[in-house]
């Protein structure tokens, strides 16, 4: 039983740090960090407490009161701030018992001893109060009387702080929640709409007139209102239409439109701004700031040339402007047929998983709740956990339907309702949380037979899989150049003889004595290469990167040749957090240099020979790609082992995915998880036949290639895990 907080300050001898804590400006930053509906982890910020540790947090806020008694005295206003702030506490921690008492208890001090009852220069306090008192109701299901509280600290921050400030557009949205929770669904979306618009125009400036840390610390905040919307929308779910184009689900639409990919797509956006300035002293700057960021240079140092390229811009009369932002989801549905639909998948901070679908000529955008958990193999488990417990990489017959469950709490009834005709139409949409490193798209759409033949999602309809459907609504990147680049058959050490006589695997390298010679991937380029070389095809200017050719050096050349395609057979790698091998290998702790691909000579490094030169060692992060200009790439082949994985933050995947990206690719195709060597081979001989030699989209290419593959029933290709692997990220053309 959780035992109420007793102030005994006779009995406490834990001295806590920080008294300063309790001035008024500290409690106005600690404010300002709070999100008061939600169940944040205060007490990591102020006593690095877990929540589970409930009595070293009481012990610490009884220190609190003591030291604050001892220093200030019972009858002071400085006394009564460490009240409010213990009252949070204890709410925070579900005591509402003793909560209400120091929270009434705070009211009575600074009543008595402060300028009035909450007025001048107490104002802050008494929105602390409000905020505090908001969530004591919240907390105990009495929206009513949270509503009240919440209206009052509305005021208050409005009056206070101004109506563009962050805090008060918060207070917008915590009003939109309580009312939702009330189903009171037109207030909800009224308090809401209020402050959208006016934050996205605060994203705008704060984006473009900052250093790169600076938008990522903005971001941080500034996400808490996009998760805050996506929360009430999730909430409100089969409401979510009620206001039509100003609906929540409109509003949570919009939201994930403008967060998905936000910093990455700043990034790519400043990079394209400066280049096309034609300001050559923003372009120099910009091109030190790229190759002190792969060495990993201070934050501080980036950050200084950032603001040198914006000052060079300024004073050129060509301020940075930030495109993109304005899209709306009027502006994807003017880009899709009648037929189509497109989805966006969401994760709430709780972990649940959403999706808002939208189609052509409907008054709002629909939300979809998915299924929380699912029961597999006689344990219940929420989705995140089943989607790694069942997939379709290690798919067999005997796993049939349990592969059938999740793709049931993917791809519910109610969003299949809202598909088009089997064979009409398309379908697009963005993955969220892990579903950005599943192949939902090669789930079961219906049940599969019982020698476990899968007919998935993407075998019934078109489906495309894109970073976010605001590319539907974006200009088409230009592609002039013919020039492609080809990398297999790479040997990895100096001496040809060994490496042929080593057995080819599959794609996915050993961490063994040595890195495997693909025999498969030679076989893969010089078919690829004859296959662009026909007549159809002959503008076509082919580079061939094999054997000992197919180094960095020579990848990071590609830079000046602007390809429009590259394709790389080799192996690629990730490596998780605290790897042996990251510090073998040095290549440090930030996600995009923990996966990248290795390339001709690699093995010098790799086992600790004579130091390569760093900038030509043979292995190629994700980090080193993202300082690389390949803007014009139209698609980059990424034909190796989990080339799609990485680690999946608040802004998308960060791993080879993203720099590619950075770099400026169009489309990537990619695997998640390890690839036969022979299958890859023929599946994207294919794709290029299809694409290239019979002029059809990338995305129907790769569908008629896997059909291909799939054909060879004899050899078990019909398998998902031989054909599955691949997806397309952002193959509209």
């Amino acid at each position: 039983m959780r035992r109420p907080l007793t102030i005994c300050i006779l009995l406490v001898s834990l001295s806590l740090p920080a008294q300063d804590s309790l001035h008024l400006t500290q409690i106005t930053n600690y404010f300002r960090q709070m999100n008061f509906l939600e169940r944040s982890d205060v007490s990591a910020r102020f006593t690095q407490s877990s929540q589970s540790d409930t009595d070293s947090v009481r012990a610490q806020l009884n220190s609190l009161l003591a030291d604050s008694e001892q220093r200030y005295g019972l009858q002071s206003t400085r006394y009564a701030q460490s009240v409010l702030w213990c009252a949070y506490e204890c709410i925070r921690l579900n005591d509402q018992v003793q909560g209400k008492a120091l929270l009434e208890r705070s009211q009575r001090l600074f009543r008595q001893y402060g300028n009035g009852a909450f007025e001048g220069k107490d104002t802050i306090e008494e929105i602390f109060y409000q905020d505090a008192a908001t969530k004591l109701e919240y907390n105990a299901r009495r929206d009513f009387y949270a509503l009240q509280h919440a209206q009052r600290a509305y005021q208050l921050k409005k009056e206070y702080f101004g109506e563009r400030s962050e805090i008060y557009l918060n207070a917008l949205l915590d009003l939109s929640d309580i009312y939702a929770e009330r189903m009171q669904y037109k207030q909800a979306n009224y308090y809401h709409n209020l402050g959208f618009d006016a934050y996205v125009e605060r994203i705008k400036t704060e984006f473009c007139a900052v250093s790169e840390s600076e938008r990522i610390a903005y971001w941080e905040r500034a996400k808490r209102y996009i998760d805050k919307t996506i929360r009430v929308a999730h909430k409100m779910s089969r409401n979510s239409t009620q206001g039509e184009d100003r609906s929540i689900a409109s509003a949570a639409y919009n939201a994930l439109l403008l967060s998905k990919g936000l910093m990455l797509n700043t990034s790519n956006s400043f990079e394209t701004f400066i280049n096309e300035s034609g300001n050559s002293e923003a372009i120099r700057l910009l091109q030190q700031k790229k190759d002190l960021a792969t060495q990993q240079a201070p934050q501080a140092r980036l950050d200084s040339l950032d603001y040198a390229i914006l000052d060079a811009l300024r004073q050129a009369g060509h301020p940075f402007r930030l495109p993109g932002l304005d899209i709306r989801w009027q502006d994807v549905a003017a880009n899709i047929g009648a037929g189509d639909l497109t989805i966006e998948f969401y994760r709430t901070q709780q972990g649940e998983y959403g999706a808002i679908v939208l189609q052509k000529g409907r008054k709002s955008p629909k939300v979809i709740r998915l299924g929380k958990t699912l029961k597999l193999n006689k344990q219940k488990m929420p989705l995140n956990a089943a989607m790694k417990q069942c997939d379709l990489e290690h798919y067999t017959s005997a796993q049939a339907d349990e592969l059938w469950k999740v793709s049931r709490v993917i791809w519910t009834d109610e969003m299949v309702n809202t598909f088009p005709r089997q064979g009409d139409g398309h379908i697009y949409f963005a993955a969220d949380g892990d579903l950005q490193i599943t192949g939902i798209e090669h789930m079961p759409y219906v049940r599969p037979a019982a020698d476990g033949a899968i007919v998935s999602v993407a075998d019934l309809f078109h489906v495309h899989r894109l970073s976010s459907t605001r590319e539907l609504a974006k200009a088409s990147a230009n592609t002039s150049s013919n020039a492609i680049a080809i990398y297999g058959g790479l040997r990895y050490d100096s001496d040809p003889g060994e490496q042929a006589s080593r057995p080819h695997r599959d794609r996915a390298f050993r961490k063994v004595a040595s890195i495997d010679y693909l025999e498969g991937t030679l076989t893969e380029a010089d078919s690829i290469i004859r296959l662009l070389s026909t007549t159809q095809a002959s503008d076509l200017d082919i580079h061939a990167y094999t054997g000992e050719q197919g180094t960095e050096a020579s990848f990071k050349t590609l830079a000046d040749q602007h390809p429009k395609l590259i394709h790389i057979a080799t192996h690629g790698f990730f490596f998780n957090p605290g790897d042996d091998m990251l510090l073998m290998l040095g290549l440090g702790s930030d996600p995009m240099a923990r996966s990248g691909l290795l390339l001709s000579g690699v093995e010098q490094k790799w086992f600790g020979m004579d130091e390569p030169d760093a900038s030509n060692d043979g292995i190629l992060t994700a980090l080193e790609i993202a300082g690389m200009d390949l803007h014009g790439l139209d698609l980059v082949a990424l034909s190796a082992c989990e080339t799609g994985k990485g680690d999946v933050l608040g802004d998308g995947v960060f791993g080879l995915q993203r720099g590619f990206k950075i770099a400026g690719a169009n489309s990537i195709l990619m695997s998640l998880w390890k690839v036969d060597d022979d299958a890859t081979c023929l599946l994207m001989t294919e794709f290029y036949r299809n694409w290239i030699t019979q002029n059809m989209s990338k995305h129907d290419a790769l569908d008629a290639a896997k059909r291909s593959v799939r054909a060879h029933t004899e050899r078990g290709w019909d398998n998902p895990r031989y054909w599955a692997a691949f997806i397309l990220l952002d193959g509209l053309k």
